[in-house]
């Protein structure tokens, strides 16, 4: 049996409009040697049918072999992400002039041949598979303090008979720029100058929440972005992700570290009013959405869900679809962890 039936639920399917994305990887359990956390999320969340598609990390390679990936894929979700962050802040730290918006041309014929080795690997993850499951690929406008949006629009111009050959989408998405309030974490271009770098590629551009206000401190960044690209005609996705002035148990002060909401983070400026005006400003113009947030790290799997949960169907009626379809369906609802119910992931972001 392949893994396609094997994975397949029937779970009727529900009409979507825009594909939902979940950004698993900083909820995977330390020390997971033999995977065997990892399947039981994926599994999961492919039981819901509301989530379409895992955003899965680059470095030097994906994060488990494509057989086992498309093993735990395949059958569940056919709108997957590739983001090339962990790889592209790995090699530029190694190698300032390293990236794809490098005025160093062999930084950027570097950052190509990076961007190339992540496609081949979703051609042998599709070939593993035996179906389509990565839809889009998440690039960045690095290197650290020295890009050009004139370098940058070379490189995505490069890469576009790469990605429409594959049928991929080209998503650039926008980190905290140089000349920010500091201090920064990417320094990468600002949004200005992605969006200058993206006229006539195929790309568009994906705003992340809490990499927005690492860049200015401002909670309304986020939402300025996102009208700013719906204007433009280039938003991508919105993915949904903390961030917050004080030091955690993640990481330091203002650290792209994916903080929760600040329901369960009080340091975390992601609040369910934050998410619901950035959405509004979308006004359905992104291409897929999803979140991505943390979970304390040492925890059971049940302690990490055992949030206490909070009711506000008072305002649901105001909130956008992001965050009703977060409240009404739940990825732990179904699953039992040593006898014990699971609280709802929804109210991660939705409470």
């Amino acid at each position: 049996m392949s893994a396609t039936s094997e994975n397949r639920t029937d779970t009727p399917a529900q009409p979507r409009t825009v594909p939902f994305v979940v950004g698993a990887y900083p909820m995977l359990p330390p020390d997971d040697e033999d995977r065997s956390g990892a399947a039981a999320l994926y599994a999961a969340l492919g039981d819901l049918g509301w989530v379409d598609g895992i955003e899965l990390p680059f470095r030097e390679a994906l994060d488990a072999p494509e057989p086992w990936l498309a093993e735990q894929l395949a059958g569940r979700f056919d709108q997957c992400v590739i983001t090339a962050i962990p790889g592209t802040m790995g090699r530029a730290g190694a190698d300032p002039v390293f990236g794809l918006a490098s005025p160093d041309d062999g930084g950027r014929a570097q950052a190509l041949a990076y961007t190339r080795s992540l496609l081949e690997a979703v051609d042998r993850l599709h070939e593993a598979a035996g179906e389509r499951l990565v839809t889009r690929v998440e690039l960045h406008s690095a290197p650290h303090h020295q890009a050009t949006p004139e370098a940058f629009h070379a490189s995505l111009s490069e890469l576009s008979e790469d990605f429409a050959s594959r049928g991929l989408g080209m998503i650039v998405e926008h980190c905290d720029a140089e000349g920010g309030v500091g201090p920064s974490e990417k320094a990468f271009l600002t949004l200005a100058q992605e969006i200058d770098a993206c006229r006539d590629t195929a790309a568009l551009i994906t705003v992340n929440w809490g990499r927005s206000v690492i860049e200015t401190h401002d909670p309304s960044t986020p939402e300025n972005h996102v009208r700013e690209l719906v204007e433009a005609g280039l938003l991508g996705g919105v993915m949904i992700s903390g961030a917050g002035p004080e030091e955690t148990q993640w990481a330091w002060a203002w650290a792209d570290a994916h903080l929760p909401l600040a329901e369960h983070e009080p340091t975390s400026w992601l609040t369910r009013e934050r998410v619901a005006a950035t959405m509004r400003a979308a006004d359905g113009a992104q291409v897929y959405e999803g979140l991505k947030i943390n979970t304390p790290a040492r925890a059971s799997l049940e302690d990490k869900l055992a949030w206490e949960r909070h009711t506000f169907e008072e305002r649901i009626s105001r909130a956008p679809e992001i965050l009703v379809r977060l409240r009404s369906h739940t990825v732990w609802e179904r699953m039992s962890v040593k006898g014990k119910l699971m609280p709802p992931f929804s109210y991660w972001v939705a409470k």
